[in-house]
């Protein structure tokens, strides 16, 4: 949902904690973080690093405040994700489950064998039903 007077392609604000670099300012790749921005519609929410229950606090928020206000419309990106484990599952399931109620869409994109592998074991493939990229996200219906 846009805000008024925002334009529907509009960068989504950072959320607290949602980029990370290492000590000597250098980014650390396994640092769970988060890039947010709009595009077809809907606002797309990539989740970076390893998303485990450590980095529940910085992404969380995140997909929060994404999945926020009536009819919320994500994508959430797994792609740049290194590591994703039952945390990450949680998340996902929050974050469907608050669309759910808001009468929302929520798509999932997702091509590491790994990841999928996590999402089956979970029994999640169904429900999120991922794809390969954000071209075929933002066409499914």
């Amino acid at each position: 949902m846009t805000q008024p007077g925002a334009s529907r392609y509009a960068p989504v604000p950072p959320v607290h904690g949602a980029h990370a670099a290492a000590a000597d300012g250098v980014a650390d790749d396994t640092a769970p973080r988060v890039h947010t921005y709009r595009t077809g519609g809907y606002t797309v929410v990539e989740l970076h690093g390893e998303i485990d229950i450590a980095g529940l606090g910085t992404v969380g928020p995140s997909l929060d405040a994404a999945t926020t206000g009536d009819e919320p419309a994500v994508i959430v990106d797994l792609r740049p994700a290194a590591f994703f484990d039952c945390s990450g599952l949680g998340l996902l399931c929050r974050a469907h489950r608050r669309v759910g109620e808001r009468h929302g869409r929520m798509r999932l994109v997702c091509d590491n064998a790994l990841v999928l592998r996590t999402l089956r074991a979970g029994r999640l493939l169904d429900v999120l039903r991922p794809v390969a990229t954000l071209d075929e996200a933002l066409r499914q219906e």
